[in-house]
């Protein structure tokens, strides 16, 4: 069996163009876009103003890889500690510094 792409590699452009080789409207990719990166979708059955056809035609071909919060810690300075959980198992850690004027 053949690894689908994580749809979230591909950029709106590309998008595009692939839904238009399908004989799908280009404006749909802005659609999904919008799902995978505004509305942090996880699954194509969440991007309900998508076709049913739409949604199967990209589960057939797609996949999203998500990233989960595995681990969040919140220090008294408001600092915030986070541990990322990727498709792949690996972990990730990601830190936000509070300032007085931003955070870091």
């Amino acid at each position: 069996m053949d690894k689908k792409t994580d749809i979230r590699a591909l950029s709106l452009e590309e998008i595009m163009t692939w839904l238009e080789s399908k004989g799908e409207k280009a404006f749909r990719a802005r659609q999904i876009y919008e799902w995978l990166w505004k509305k942090s979708a996880t699954s194509f059955a969440d991007m309900t103003n998508l076709s049913l056809g739409t949604r199967e035609l990209l589960i057939a071909h797609f996949q999203i890889n998500a990233v989960v919060v595995a681990d969040s810690q919140i220090s008294r300075d408001r600092t915030i500690k986070n541990a990322f959980k990727l498709y792949d198992g690996n972990v990730v850690e990601g830190v936000l510094i509070p300032t007085e004027t931003r955070m870091t």
